[in-house]
């Protein structure tokens, strides 16, 4: 037997090293937030990340100041100068085709939303944001102002029970007061900016191939073979001057991994607190198990049934925990080294090895049919775009 796996409990064989490895260390432990010494580290990372995007704008600017007049000046600078612009630091923004919801519109929601962000200590959202196509849910700071938002993808909310509704506004709302630094102004811009540099030093293919097939590489023809050399010297040169940028963004990548991981473990014991660990260990099941949930969904939406009969069936599901099962032991094979997210997978397993005093703010079916007669317009919509999807 694996020793990594207890008798009932997934095999942890396919997660990357560094994921398995703190998991293991968690598990059955009641967690506290990460340290400050660590987020402080991550964010001076940040800092010097973004010093360098700020020194190459420097540059750019003595370089077109000190040779006014001059067209090659004004060339040689303009270069660094869209260099920076191109890598300055970015705030978070909520995605394409997100639509406010108001107070007035969703009272039910605003109110479950504010009594269990009390909860859990976190701010109330000021805003309230549906999506179509998301099937997740996310509490987010987005723009310079940073007031506190939910995102809710109605494709999730609508295969959701109400006791998985609770869980899931319990554990994103959790976030915002977990200490994950990845939810800062500094390091989530700090991780883009490395990204934007690596693809633009390294990521330029030797060159372009049709649909056809691969290039030809005439042997007589100077023109086709000068342009490959010198795009396989730009490439190389690329290498070179990517790698310390490269290995700044692996210890940034490596720092945020370890500390968002443990605020995302913490922030689920934080929520099971106020809404009970069932709650929100069914909630991070229902992402492990997307796939099985979403496609009757859709199936029902070609079909031509309507929001309220697609709720009827979700409530009317037998649960099966096999499939939980067998899921959730699927999910692991999918994981990428250093990635911020812990599985959803762990989640659920750790949160329920904790043992943490399960909370009684929940979610009604009574407070749950209020909230989707309130959403109705938009569930509806959502319905029509699933049935969209092959």
């Amino acid at each position: 037997m694996n020793p990594s796996a207890p008798p009932g409990e997934i095999r942890t064989d396919p997660l990357p090293r560094d994921a398995r490895r703190r998991f293991l260390r968690l598990r059955g432990r009641r967690l506290d937030r990460p340290g400050p010494a660590a987020r402080l580290l991550t964010t001076a990372v940040s800092a010097v990340v973004h010093a360098v995007t700020a020194a190459i704008l420097a540059g750019g600017v003595l370089i077109v100041a000190g040779w006014k007049g001059n067209v090659i000046g004004w060339l040689c600078g303009s270069v660094p100068i869209a260099i920076a612009i191109w890598t300055r630091p970015r705030t978070v923004r909520l995605p394409d085709g997100a639509e406010e919801v108001t107070r007035a519109e969703a009272p039910a929601l605003f109110e479950a939303a504010g009594r269990i962000a009390g909860a859990v200590g976190a701010a109330p959202p000021a805003a309230i944001y549906v999506h179509d196509r998301l099937f997740r849910c996310a509490h987010l700071r987005p723009g310079l102002r940073r007031r506190p938002v939910l995102l809710v993808g109605l494709p999730l909310l609508l295969t959701l029970t109400p006791r998985e509704r609770a869980g899931m506004l319990g554990a994103e709302l959790a976030r915002d007061v977990s200490g994950d630094p990845g939810r800062g102004l500094l390091v989530p811009s700090a991780l883009a900016t490395t990204g934007e540099w690596r693809h633009a030093l390294t990521g330029v293919r030797v060159d372009r191939y049709r649909d056809f097939g691969d290039p030809l590489l005439d042997a007589n023809s100077a023109v086709q073979g000068g342009r490959m050399a010198s795009q396989a010297i730009g490439k190389v040169t690329g290498w070179v001057l990517a790698w310390p940028l490269f290995l700044a963004e692996l210890a940034l990548r490596r720092l945020v991994s370890a500390q968002s991981q443990h605020a995302v473990y913490y922030a689920d014991q934080v929520a099971a607190r106020a809404v009970s660990s069932r709650a929100v260990a069914e909630y991070v099941d229902a992402l492990t198990t997307a796939e099985s949930r979403l496609t009757p969904v859709m199936a029902a939406a070609r079909r031509g049934e309507t929001a309220e009969e697609i709720r009827r069936a979700v409530l009317s599901r037998d649960a099966t925990p096999d499939l939980v099962v067998a899921r959730r032991q699927d999910s692991l094979a999918e994981q990428d080294g250093w990635q911020a997210e812990p599985p959803t997978a762990l989640r659920a397993v750790l949160l329920e090895s904790a043992g943490v005093d399960d909370g009684t703010v929940g979610l009604g079916p009574g407070e749950s049919d209020r909230i989707d007669a309130e959403l109705s317009r938009h569930l509806a919509r959502t319905v029509r775009e699933l049935s969209r999807i092959t």
